[in-house]
C-alpha cells in the first residue's frame, strides 16, 4: 500500500471519527434526530473503512490460508457496514422530509441486506459477481436521490420546495459522485483485472475511492450543520422564545403542523403552547373562549398522537 494511499486513509478514518462524534453532541444538546442518525451512519462508515483497511495488513502479511471463509465473514461485515451507514443516511432523510411510513422507512434496508447476500448465495464466485454485490451500495443511493427528486416534484407547498432546494449543490454533487463510484466498481472488477490478483478479497478492487471522496462530501456537509448547532448554543444559548422564533422562521412550524395534519388555527394554538403559555393565556392572546382553545389543544394532541403538552413540545423540537 503506497504512503499517499495510507495517509488518504487515515484521514477519512479521522474525519468519520470527528464528524461522527461532533454530530452525537449536537444531538445531546438539541435532541434532534437527524443528528442521531447522521452520528450513526458516519460510525459504521468508519468501521466499513476500517474492515477494508484490515485487508491491507492480511495480504501483506501474505496470510492467503485465510481463503473463503474470511471473504464470507468479510462480505456479511461489508453488509452491515455498508447497510448500516446508508440506512442511516436514508433514515435522515425519511426524518428531514415527515416521512412516517414505516414499510417505506424499513424496507429498502431489507432489500439492501437481502439483496447483498443473495448476489453471495446464489450467484457463483466471480468478478461479476462482486461487482453486483458493491453496486447494491450505488442502488440503495440511487433510490434515495430518486425519492428526493419525487418529493420535491410533487411538493405543492412552496416551504416544503425551498427547504430541498437549499440542499441542491449537495443533492447534485451526490449525482455525480454516485455515477463515477459505479463507474469505478465497474472498471476495478469488470476490466481492471485486479480482483483477479489473488483468490481472496483483493484490497485494491474491494476499495472504492471514489466513495470515500463522496463520504468526506457529506462529512464535511454534516459536520458544518453540528458545529454550528453546537456554535448557536455555546455563544448564546437560546431563550424558548428565541429558539421558536428562529424554527418559525425556518418553516419548520409548518412543516410540523403540515407532517400532522393540524388546521391553520391548530398552528396558531400550537405556536403559543411551544412558548409555555396556558389556555387562558392563549384565549387572552387569540381573543377565543378558554372552551375554544381547550378543545384546539385537544384535537392537538390527538393528531400528534401526544398524551400532554409537554411530550407535544418535546416531539416538536426532537423532529424540527
Amino acid at each position: 500500500m503506497s504512503f499517499v494511499l495510507f495517509h488518504f486513509t487515515i484521514v477519512v478514518l479521522l474525519a468519520s471519527v470527528l464528524t461522527s462524534a461532533t454530530c452525537l453532541s449536537a444531538y445531546l444538546v438539541s435532541h434532534k434526530r437527524l443528528m442521531l442518525f447522521a452520528f450513526l451512519g458516519f460510525l459504521f462508515y468508519f468501521f466499513d473503512v476500517a474492515w477494508v483497511f484490515q485487508d491491507a495488513f492480511a495480504f501483506a502479511g501474505g496470510d492467503v490460508a485465510l481463503g473463503n471463509s474470511y471473504l464470507l465473514v468479510r462480505s456479511l461485515a461489508s453488509v452491515v457496514a455498508g447497510g448500516g451507514f446508508l440506512v442511516s443516511f436514508w433514515l435522515l432523510i425519511g426524518d428531514y422530509l415527515g416521512e412516517t411510513r414505516r414499510v417505506l422507512l424499513i424496507a429498502p434496508g431489507v432489500v439492501f441486506a437481502a439483496g447483498s447476500i443473495g448476489m453471495l448465495v446464489l450467484l457463483p464466485e466471480s468478478d461479476l459477481q462482486r461487482f453486483l454485490f458493491y453496486s447494491m451500495r450505488g442502488a440503495l443511493l440511487l433510490w434515495m436521490l430518486l425519492y428526493l427528486a419525487y418529493r420535491y416534484v410533487a411538493a405543492k407547498d412552496e416551504v416544503e420546495k425551498n427547504r430541498l432546494k437549499k440542499h441542491r449543490a449537495i443533492y447534485v454533487l451526490l449525482w455525480v459522485l454516485g455515477a463515477a463510484m459505479v463507474a469505478e466498481d465497474a472498471y476495478s472488477f469488470l476490466f481492471s483485472g485486479a480482483a483477479q490478483e489473488t483468490n481472496i478479497l483483493s484490497y485494491f478492487a474491494e476499495r472504492n475511492y471514489v466513495e470515500n471522496v463522496l463520504m468526506l462530501c457529506c462529512m464535511f456537509y454534516a459536520f458544518r450543520a453540528a458545529f454550528r448547532s453546537l456554535a448557536l448554543r455555546f455563544d448564546r444559548p437560546p431563550k424558548q422564545s428565541d429558539k421558536l422564533k428562529e424554527t418559525i422562521a425556518g418553516g419548520s412550524l409548518m412543516m410540523y403542523g403540515k407532517r400532522h395534519q393540524l388546521s391553520e388555527r391548530e398552528q396558531e394554538v400550537l405556536e403559543l403552547v411551544l412558548l409555555g403559555k396556558d389556555n387562558q393565556n392563549i384565549a387572552s392572546s387569540m381573543h377565543l373562549a378558554p372552551g375554544t382553545v381547550k378543545v384546539h389543544v385537544h384535537n392537538i394532541l390527538q393528531k400528534t398522537a401526544q398524551p400532554n403538552r409537554q411530550t407535544l413540545i418535546q416531539d416538536f423540537w426532537k423532529t424540527s
